[in-house]
């Protein structure tokens, strides 16, 4: 008789199908064979003994320099632009508290926004968001006060910032730690764009 000739993807295609069946029959059987203790019972190990002495150690803080009632970045900064080639003119980002923090009153909240070689800048709260005031929403719905479980959008203007300048932001609450947020405008600007 003559010999059957096999193209090499047919070839390749029954080997790896008779590979997949071997292992998956090495699988099943190793799953359900019975435990070599006696009664098909799994055979207990004792672990080694260990002896804890209890100290008063203070529980370790995710940040030793963070209190419970400091305003917390969620998720990134962006600057949105209405002409890329002059710059960003629009920057948000959302806060939140801790959980064990108080609430904030974010009609007494402060925001500074300096880039190098300009003007420091004070923003207030406001009901619009302009180049002296900020916003804060939740939704599309104005919020003026931050509780733990809530994140809260900030949004303000700024004067055309150009691509590759480094912003400088900081979130004063009325009372607790200052938030800093350091961001470089990316160097190609398009309408949106992640600081």
């Amino acid at each position: 008789m003559g010999c059957i000739r096999m193209s090499t993807s047919t070839l390749f295609i029954k080997t790896f199908c008779v590979s997949l069946v071997l292992v998956l029959l090495v699988i099943i059987s190793g799953c359900t064979t019975a435990p070599s203790g006696s009664n098909g019972t799994i055979p207990a190990t004792s672990l080694p003994l260990t002896t804890v002495s209890l100290s008063p150690v203070p529980a370790p803080t995710s940040n030793p320099g963070q209190s419970a009632a400091d305003i917390q970045l969620r998720g990134n900064v962006y600057g949105l632009s209405s002409n890329p080639q002059v710059g960003i003119d629009t920057i948000y980002f959302s806060i939140g508290l801790p959980s064990q923090a108080s609430a904030i009153d974010l009609t007494r909240m402060e925001i500074v926004f300096f880039t190098p070689g300009t003007a420091l800048v004070i923003l207030t709260h406001g009901t619009r968001d302009s180049t002296s005031t900020f916003t804060t929403t939740q939704g599309n719905y104005a919020v003026t006060s931050l509780s733990p479980s809530d994140e809260v959008e900030i949004t303000f203007r700024v004067k055309g910032v150009p691509a590759g300048t480094k912003v400088q932001i900081e979130v004063k609450p009325p009372a607790g730690a200052v938030l800093p947020i350091s961001r470089t405008v990316p160097a190609m600007i398009s309408s949106l764009n992640v600081l």
